[in-house]
């Protein structure tokens, strides 16, 4: 062999002992990227439930059960959008079960003909829980405490606002608001109508403007996000407050729904707005999350808690089930992302 030559490879890409070929890239099957989208994986898991209601409970899924159960299902719904947005700020919103029962108390109790009339109390009834969200943005923004410690203290105000107000007594709604929450547009219930429009309009706000995909990347990564000039401030207090203003949005609808709402109404939000936000995809860590898969993650609990009831009239079944979701959810979520440290700034104090 001459001086200067090089032994090439029998494929001629390069030196011998050096790897002549690069590994190959599989391509992704169309299935598997679909599978990959947290509203096509809620999708399929609502498609299974509704397959197999029929042999669990037979007339599950008739048209009288579809009408008891969409209602209450569009009530998650509207509450765990605004629930979803503040999960991709990386909070968690535990104030949303008083915000309901306020907004649902002043309806009530203010809505007559010698009070406010129904529409001045409808506007205080989503004002009045909106400032507390407001507040509660203001706090964890610029103060930095923790998300869970701020809600929890907003709930407590909301609820002694809510004790203060009624005297121990709820109120009762006037017919008006009670047979808008119980009609039927084309034979699909109203609520379910309005939890669609809300759906769809946070959707293509949070995914097809610009604001909107300021509002993921400030949630994914608060840091970056300051680097090119956004404030992460704005849109942490935007989401509370938008949170807080949809929880009262569903407590007005609920109390039309229910006629006489109890002090406890919106407890039973709490869990399932959580439990849906998981079902639908979104990252407990913040970031980007998906309105769609929410809305299917609630319809899923709704039939879920459905199938429950025909085994027992008892709610605490269904809140045991909502309880292994969240939990499994958080799990799998710290698994997939890798990053645990979003979940700790919640329980301690943030230090930026």
């Amino acid at each position: 062999m001459t001086i200067g030559s090089e032994r090439r490879s029998p494929a001629g890409g390069g030196p011998a002992g050096l790897t002549a070929e690069r590994p190959s890239i599989k391509p992704i099957s169309p299935l598997a990227r679909v599978a990959s989208w947290p509203a096509a994986r809620a999708l399929i898991a609502v498609i299974v439930l509704f397959a197999i209601s029929p042999l669990i409970a037979p007339g599950s899924i008739s048209a009288t059960a579809m009408s008891s159960m969409l209602p209450f299902a569009a009530l998650t719904a509207v509450v765990a959008v605004g629930q979803t947005l503040v999960i991709m700020q990386g909070g968690l919103d535990l104030s949303v079960a008083g915000a309901i029962t306020l907004g649902a108390l002043i309806v009530a109790k203010f809505g007559g003909p010698d009070q406010l009339g129904i529409g001045g109390a409808i506007v205080l009834a989503l004002i009045v829980p909106a400032l507390f969200g407001l507040i509660s943005g203001l706090v964890i923004a610029f103060f930095g405490l923790p998300p869970l410690v701020v809600t929890i203290a907003s709930n407590a105000l909301m609820v002694g606002t809510v004790q203060a107000v009624s005297g121990g007594y709820g109120g009762q709604v006037v017919d008006s608001l009670s047979q808008f929450s119980l009609s039927r547009w084309l034979g699909i219930p109203v609520l379910a109508i309005i939890a669609t429009i809300v759906v769809l309009v946070v959707h293509v706000l949070v995914k097809a403007i610009r604001v909107g995909r300021r509002f993921e990347l400030v949630g994914a990564n608060p840091r970056a996000a300051r680097s090119i000039g956004l404030s992460p401030n704005g849109y942490v207090v935007g989401a509370y407050t938008l949170s807080a203003l949809l929880a009262a949005s569903c407590g007005v609808l609920l109390a039309g729904l229910l006629r006489s709402p109890t002090l406890t109404a919106g407890d039973a939000y709490l869990l399932p707005s959580i439990a849906a936000v998981v079902l639908g995809g979104t990252a407990l860590t913040g970031g980007k999350g998906s309105i769609v898969g929410t809305a299917l993650g609630a319809l899923f609990l709704g039939q879920l808690g459905q199938l429950v009831q025909t085994f027992t009239q008892t709610t605490a079944a269904q809140n045991i089930i909502q309880a292994v979701i969240i939990a499994v959810g958080i799990v799998v979520q710290i698994k997939l992302g890798g990053n645990t440290s979003r979940l700790k700034a919640m329980f301690t104090r943030s230090k930026t």
